[in-house]
Formats: structure tokens, sequence, C-alpha cells
């Protein structure tokens, strides 16, 4: 698998392609929330006057009833500002966050879709867990950014605008004393901001470890509990929690050293207007006025939150960097299968599969697994592979599957490379039922549904009853409506196995693969299953998966699979006449004791 190390400078940017169609919702929050923050700058300049006209009456320069109206007016209009503040505030909540969400969903929807289309390699070099942390987890870390980045940034730098705009407008040397610890809030922000960064990487990357971990041995909960290791898994499970322990105490110490130093400038900037400004207005030509003062230690929380709230946007980027790194990672892995340019849609297929010269080794390996193998498996027959565990019998189908992709050679489906077929198409007429039927939790009815989501009801119950499925779904309470749990949990093996097989009747395919379809069920079951098979089986090109030889000696052909090549082809007869692999595996099986029948020797039992 290739996979090119992600662009990090640019995986904002890409982010920002997400953000694009909803910049009118972007937009229209950035207004409400710039207004919110202009209704206590408001209030403060309001309050700021009405000071000032009591300073006039106490100086006499202004009479009682005059400056009664100005008071009213003031007050009323400041009033106003304070009490009306919750309406913008609403309206930026909400259209912030219907923006926000439509992000996030369609941010998370493409990374599941591209997950989907990498191959099985992808998936056997990383856990469920960790996949998912990264689906629901990392997505879910960016939305602060989203949030904070694209509107409440912009939100600040307008209100920080505004704000210096009326302070240099009232008085110039307090304005430039307002900014006058600015310098360190930048200083603060730059020295702790990549630190964050890299600890809550660190986190993100040791939590989707422990979520991966986690689901596997809850998943084999039972395998636990049967060797006791309950206590070694929770001691396991503890440890790595333990990890997570010094990440998280330096990542909260990091953010509180942060709001500890911008908590420290925010105190000191009032005093220092308190100072400055009353040194000017005791010494000064008594042009500042009292109001004015007032007005500048009101805003100044207007100027430096602002500043604050930047502040906390650099470490909410830094963190969410991380995450953005992990998604866009997962999106700079490119599918190794997908459809050739030319690609067409399969017609129906007869069937008739033909392996050349085939060579495939797994990614990451240096041993093949087939060499120049050649296979020819006829139209509507049943062809079975067999032969020693680790040959590649699993392999081979999943190469009729393209679930990798081989090095060397073609396989022919009808005559033409199924390279040349797009993927869709061609895995759209192979049905599979494997050892362990994997069923979703839902319903029955669900879960056959899931072979073709467009079948009626009818067809559902139709395809269940060939599978001879129905017999125990009608016995149930809730008949199709029964609800199996994860992993069809409350069914038995054969139940399971049997709605497998009920959801390939419903795909209807053209070519039926079964890998070792009964090996895991009791004699009963095997016997109920084995007949659905054959049912299945009927008019279908179909390659059967078998260690137990006595499931495949009515095979049309048995093709014996041994060191990376087809080592024997034939019936289960003239197999037996060649004395060669396939007679050692029947003597395995079925001990020493042949009959002598027709002049062949046969194991006891076939």
């Amino acid at each position: 698998m290739r996979a090119r190390e992600p662009k990090k400078p640019n995986n904002l940017f890409r982010l920002l392609k997400y953000v694009q169609p909803y910049w009118v919702y972007f937009a229209g929050a950035t207004a409400f929330g710039l207004v919110k923050f202009l209704m206590p700058v408001g209030a403060a300049w309001f309050t700021g006057r009405a000071i000032d006209v009591l300073q006039q009456v106490s100086m006499g320069k202004m009479g009682a009833d005059a400056a009664w109206h100005r008071l009213l007016t003031y007050g009323l209009t400041g009033g106003a500002f304070a009490l009306l503040g919750g309406i913008p505030t609403f309206l930026r909540s909400s259209v912030g966050a219907r923006a926000v969400q439509r992000v996030t969903r369609d941010l998370r929807c493409d990374l599941y879709a591209h997950i989907q289309k990498l191959p099985h390699s992808f998936f056997d070099a990383n856990r469920s867990g960790s996949l998912t942390s990264r689906i629901i987890g990392d997505v879910e870390a960016i939305q602060p950014f989203v949030n904070q980045g694209l509107i409440q940034g912009w939100m600040n730098i307008g209100l920080i605008i505004v704000v210096l705009i009326i302070f240099f407008s009232q008085n110039v040397t307090l304005g430039l004393l307002s900014m006058a610890l600015l310098p360190f809030h930048l200083l603060v922000q730059r020295s702790i901001s990549w630190k964050v960064k890299e600890n809550a990487r660190a986190i993100r990357d040791r939590l989707a470890a422990l979520s991966g971990s986690t689901q596997e041995k809850l998943a084999a909960s039972t395998i636990v509990k049967a060797f006791t290791h309950e206590d070694d898994e929770v001691e396991r499970f503890s440890e790595e929690a333990e990890h997570l322990i010094d990440l998280g105490i330096r990542n909260s110490q990091l953010n509180g050293l942060s709001q500890a130093a911008v908590t420290s400038l925010n105190t000191l900037a009032p005093m220092l207007i308190i100072l400055v400004g009353g040194h000017m207005g005791l010494f000064g030509d008594g042009s500042l006025a009292i109001g004015t003062i007032v007005q500048f230690i009101m805003m100044q929380s207007q100027l430096y939150g602002p500043f604050e709230r930047l502040n906390d946007l650099q470490l909410t980027t830094a963190n969410a960097l991380g995450a953005t790194d992990r998604i866009f990672g997962i999106f700079d892995t490119e599918p190794e299968i997908a459809d050739r340019p030319n690609a067409v849609k399969a017609p129906h297929f007869k069937g008739e599969i033909e392996f050349r010269d085939v060579t495939f080794t797994y990614p990451g390996n240096q041993r093949p697994i087939f060499t120049d193998l050649n296979l020819h498996v006829p139209a509507r027959a049943t062809v079975a592979l067999v032969g020693p565990s680790g040959g590649g019998k699993t392999t081979l189908i999943n190469l009729v599957n393209r679930f990798y992709e081989w090095q060397a050679g073609e396989i022919r489906i009808d005559g033409r490379d199924l390279r040349d077929y797009t993927i869709y198409s061609l895995r759209y007429q192979i049905g599979l039922v494997t050892q362990e039927p994997v069923l979703f939790s839902g319903t029955l009815y669900e879960n056959i549904l899931y072979g073709r989501p467009d079948a009626s009801e009818n067809e559902v119950r139709e395809a269940a009853r060939r599978a001879y499925a129905d017999e125990f779904i009608l016995r149930m309470e809730d008949g199709y409506e029964t609800v199996i749990g994860e992993r069809g949990v409350r069914l038995s093996g054969g139940q399971k196995q049997r709605v497998s097989i009920a959801r390939a009747f419903l795909k209807d395919p053209a070519i039926i693969i079964l890998d070792e379809a009964t090996s895991a069920l009791d004699s009963e079951s095997e016997r109920i299953v084995q007949r659905a098979l054959e049912e299945l089986m009927q008019d279908r090109t179909t390659l059967v998966i078998a260690h137990r030889l006595a499931t495949v000696r009515h095979a049309d052909r048995i093709a014996v699979i041994a060191d990376g090549r087809v080592a024997e082809v034939g019936s289960h007869e003239e197999l037996l006449e060649q004395g060669g692999i396939y007679t050692m595996l029947c003597r395995q099986q079925f001990g020493d004791e042949v009959i002598a029948r027709d002049g062949i020797e046969l194991p006891m039992g076939l």
C-alpha cells in the first residue's frame, strides 16, 4: 500500500474546503457574535457618559433637570444594550451550530466512505477500534476549532478593532497604554501553543491505541472468560490507562500556565489605566473626564477578553492539529484497488473463472503466496479448494473478489480480465458465505435484507424459506422482527449460518464462494445448512474451501492448493488414483484403513 506522508502545513486549509459550502452560516454567526460583543461596549460607553454628567453637576456646570434628562437617556439606552444582548447571543449560537454540525457531518461521512474504499491490507494493519476513534473522536475534536477559529476568531478580531477605534478617539495616551501589555499575550501564546499541539497529538494516539485494544478484548469476552484472564486484562487496561495520566496532567498544566499568565495581564491592565489616568486627571489640564477613565476601565475586558479568547483559539488550534493530521493521514492513504479508467459494468456472468499465471504477494511480505498459479473453473461447476493450512486457499477467493491486487498474471471471468469490470458490478455478482457468519445488530429481517436492500418483503421471506431459516424464525416470538444483538449473539451457529445463506439467496449471485461454511457446526446443524447450501449452489459457479474432505467428494472438480500452486486437479476418484497429496490428506483424516472399490483404494467412509 502506498501511503504518502501527510502534508501537515496544508491540513487546516484542506479542512477549510469543508467549510466553504456553508460560508453564509459562518458569516451570519460571525455578524451576530460581533453584535453580541458590541452590546457591552455600548453599555460601557453610555455608562462613561452618565458619569461625566454627574461630574458636571458636581462641578456646577449643569443643572439638575438637564442632567436628569441626559442620565435617563444614557441609562435607558445602556440598559437596552445590556438587556438585548441575549438576542444576538441566541442567534449566533443557533446559526453557528448549524454550520459546525454540517462541517462535522461532511468530514465524518467522507472519512468513513474513504475507509470503505481501502483494501483488506489496510484493515490488516489497522485495528477497527483505532479507526473508529478517528471517525468519531478525532472528527469530534476539531469541532471547537471550527467553532472558535472560524466564528469566534473573526468576532474577536472585529471587536478588537472597534474597541481600539473608540479608545484612540477618546484618548490616544490611554489607548496606547491599554495596548502596552498585548506583546506579552503574544509571547505566552507562541511559547505554549506548539507544546500543547504535540501533547494533544500524543494523547489522541494513546487513546486510539487504548480504544482498539479495548474493543478487541470486549469482542472476545468469551475467550477471555474461558481462559480466566479477566484479572490479566484489567491489569493490562490499567497499565495502558496509566500512560494517559502524565499526558493528561501535562496538558492541564500547559493550559493552566497559559490561563494564569493571561489572567495576570488582564488584572494589571485596569490598574495601569487607574494610575496613569488618575495622574492625568489630577495633574493634567483637566480635559480628561472621570467618565472617560471609567469607560476605559470597563472596556478593558472588551479588549483583553478577545485577546484571551484568541489565546484559547491558539490552544484549540493546537489541539485540533493533532486530530486533523490523523484524519487527513487516512485520506492520504490511497486505495490500491480502484476501477480502471475504461472499466465497464459487468454483464450477467455465466461464471467461468480462469487463473492464468497468477503471482501474488501480501503487502510488506517478501515471500509470494502464489507464483504462476493456473486454475480453470467451468461455468456453473462446483470446484473445491483443499490443501494444507496456509497454502493460500482463502487468498485465492479473496483475489476473485478483488479484495487484494495480484502482481502478475490474469484472473478472468467469462474470458475477460475481471479488472476490466467495475468493482461494484463484479462483487455484486459474487456471493460469500464464510465459516463465521457476519451478522449485524438489528432484526433478522434487516440482516437478510442486507443481501439486496431494494428487495420486497416477499422476496426476503422466500430467501429465508430456501435457506431453511424460516423454520426457526417463525418460531420466535417476534419472528422476522426479532432483534438478534451484536454479531447475532442470540442465535446458534447453525441459525446464524442459515441467515447468512438467506442473504446470499436474496443477492442471487452468479458465483458463490463457500469458505468453510459448515466446519464450525454440530452434525444436526450441518445437515440442515448443507441442504440449504446444495440448493444455493444449483446453476451457479461455486468455489468451496473445505478442510473436511467428506463434504467435497461430490464436487465436479477438486483442486489441491499447496506450496503456492495448484498441485492436483481432478474428481475425488481421479485424485485417489493418483495417490498424491489428496490421498495423503484423506489418510490423515480417515486413518490408514482402506477398502478396495472398483480397483481404487478409498478411505473408509468416503
